[in-house]
């Protein structure tokens, strides 16, 4: 710096205090850092809602008959459902498709009984769009062997009162308007992240649902996966399918996944500008004590001839200095943080029951865009900037004889 003499003078102005400065560098390692950190973990958290959702319960497009999603009565199924699977496969934006036969009932065991919602799948199938099946933890998924077998949540099998092998009624509507009831054995318990959901919902073969319904070729939703879940309604408008039918993508299944996804790049910037704002006042304060102690310094610069232009440079490159030192290590540490919780994950599991009623993974993996940093380091500049114009006012305004008679 020996060619700036006005850099060199404020490289050494900053170390003239390096409590001082130490402690605001510091403040800016933390800030930046647990701002970083803190949004990475609220986007994971975000991510985790997303994704459970999409691999476990919603799919990422839905077909149903117009009348049932009007009224999900078991009578009002997709006509020639095999047909149309057949037409969609061949959609190259499709990587996986299956058909359900859903409908609502009653699941009673010897002691209780309560209302769920009866999915009959195919035990293939249903593999390659949901992640469901790895969630079960005693017994084991559908299969074709045996009679009757169902998969329930570990929370309705205690609702119920029952547990692995024990025998269940469920007792629903058929497709002529009639009541029936069938005998399943459970074959399999699972435990999704969401509890709501292992409450309400078992799954049965759709071969032995459907002959409770009295048809074997109900189908009464198609379900896809596509290549990229974010440009699932614009697939759905290429679809081009009968208007009997009702197509619905993921944001339009759940508004607030919709909503979650949308809104998470402006929450978390607006997260981060209110730590730098934080930070610029912390900054300000420093600086601005600064210029008071060496008024009588800055009163003398000023007669011997050094002008206001060097005066206000001087200042900004001190709060530039403080701003640089701190911000390319806190940023670093946020990004060493956030790789290395990225693997591994930040276990939750003391909260794990608050986080299943949302749908939540109990553990986090932080995530967040490399673009984001670039986001970040322009709003530290801005900062910066921000954060330097009233000391710099403060010092401008000085007149130089008052200030070297305040010795």
């Amino acid at each position: 710096m020996a060619n700036f003499p006005i850099l060199n003078l404020s490289w050494k102005n900053v170390w003239r205090n390096p409590v001082r400065s130490g402690v605001v560098i510091a403040s800016v390692v933390t800030g930046v850092w647990a701002g970083l950190f803190m949004s990475a973990f609220m986007g994971g958290l975000t991510q985790s809602y997303i994704q459970n959702h999409l691999k476990n319960y919603s799919a990422h497009i839905r077909i149903q008959d117009a009348r049932y999603d009007a009224e999900p009565m078991p009578m009002y199924s997709i006509a020639d459902a095999d047909s149309l699977i057949s037409v969609l496969e061949s959609k190259p934006f499709v990587t996986a498709i299956t058909s359900r036969s859903v409908v609502l009932g009653l699941a009673s065991s010897a002691t209780a009984s309560f209302g769920v919602e009866v999915n009959g799948v195919d035990a293939v199938s249903e593999q390659q769009v949901s992640t469901l099946p790895t969630y079960v933890k005693e017994g084991q998924y559908l299969t074709d062997e045996g009679r009757n077998p169902v998969v329930i949540g570990t929370k309705l099998a205690k609702r119920l009162g029952i547990g692995l092998n024990s025998r269940i009624v469920l007792n629903l509507q058929d497709v002529e308007g009639n009541l029936t009831a069938g005998a399943f054995r459970v074959t399999g318990l699972f435990h999704s992240p969401n509890s709501g959901f292992d409450e309400t919902t078992v799954f049965v073969r759709k071969s032995d649902l459907n002959r409770l319904l009295l048809s074997e070729s109900a189908t009464h939703e198609i379900v896809m996966i596509v290549d990229d879940f974010r440009k699932a309604d614009r697939y759905v408008s290429e679809l081009g399918l009968d208007s009997s039918l009702v197509v619905k993508s993921w944001g339009d299944l759940s508004s607030a996944m919709r909503y979650a996804d949308a809104s998470i790049g402006t929450t978390l910037t607006i997260f981060m500008a209110i730590i730098l704002i934080a930070l610029t006042f912390g900054i300000v304060n420093t600086m601005l004590m600064a210029v008071l102690e060496r008024t009588p310094e800055l009163g003398m610069m000023m007669a011997i001839g050094v002008n206001k232009t060097r005066t206000g440079a001087m200042i900004l490159f001190e709060t530039v200095f403080l701003t640089l030192i701190g911000a390319p290590i806190g940023l670093f540490l946020s990004w060493a943080t956030i790789s290395l919780t990225a693997i591994n994950g930040i276990d939750l599991g003391a909260f794990a029951s608050g986080l299943e009623m949302y749908g939540m993974s109990p553990v986090v993996y932080p995530v967040l865009s490399p673009g984001y940093y670039a986001v970040i380091t322009v709003m530290i500049v801005v900062a910066t900037l921000l954060s330097a114009i009233f000391p710099c006012l403060k010092a401008l305004k000085l007149n130089p004889v008052e200030a070297i008679r305040s010795f």
